[in-house]
């Protein structure tokens, strides 16, 4: 087995995806490790990927904010000024940055619940650390329909499906391409299909209605700054 070489870096230059305020069972897990830090020192590294010239950390969270809590009190031990380290790489908008620790129900409950909170997509994305078209595809997902929505969340749709299925205006048409597709269709099938005017729906008397081409996708509550490029 090879030796693993760790890497070190103050305790200031690591960030966190998120911000949470510590409470309840939570604050009890940290006050714990916080307790063993002080007993046996830091004995896992944290866990980071670089963006942006920033360390976030994927793995430790809990440990870094019980770090920070010893910062705080004063109790951090001299041989932590320097905190150990290991780099993983993750990247791709369907699997972004920290946010790929989270499933797909929590990475758009995330960003819809900032949005609601009069955040920007910049301020979004600064502070999840992805980038803003990868906020801007999560907003999309809005859009879909309570079957699509509970597909995107089971991860049977990619985002790239979820985003061409939400392209569609009628919730009850995206629900009967996707019957027709299936769960396979690749993106750009589905966006052929949609400008073919093949997505139907069937109503009472038996008549159809065809139903116009896609409509081009805007974010969801779209204000001035979201639609600068």
């Amino acid at each position: 087995m090879l030796p693993i070489t760790f890497k070190m870096a103050k305790l200031a230059d690591f960030r966190a995806p998120t911000t949470r305020i510590l409470f309840g069972e939570r604050l009890k897990q940290v006050a714990q490790i916080q307790s063993s830090i002080d007993a046996h020192g830091l004995l896992n590294p944290l866990v980071v990927m670089r963006h942006r010239n920033k360390l976030v950390v994927v793995d430790g969270k809990k440990r870094l904010a019980a770090l920070r809590r010893m910062r705080f009190s004063g109790e951090l031990p001299r041989s932590l000024v320097n905190v150990p380290y290991i780099t993983t790489n993750q990247e791709t908008c369907d699997r972004e940055t920290p946010m790929s620790l989270l499933s797909n129900r929590e990475r758009y409950e995330e960003v819809l619940k900032m949005r609601k909170m009069g955040y920007g997509l910049m301020q979004i994305a600064a502070e999840l650390y992805v980038s803003k078209n990868c906020v801007r595809e999560l907003l999309y997902i809005t859009r879909l329909s309570p079957r699509l929505r509970k597909a995107f969340f089971s991860d049977t749709l990619t985002m790239a499906q979820a985003r061409a299925f939400a392209a569609l205006p009628s919730p009850e048409a995206q629900d009967q391409l996707f019957l027709a597709l299936g769960p396979f269709a690749n993106a750009p099938d589905i966006l052929s299909a949609i400008e073919a005017g093949e997505t139907v729906i069937n109503i009472e008397d038996d008549n159809v209605i065809i139903l116009p081409s896609r409509r081009p996708l805007t974010p969801y509550h779209t204000g001035p700054e979201d639609l600068a490029a």
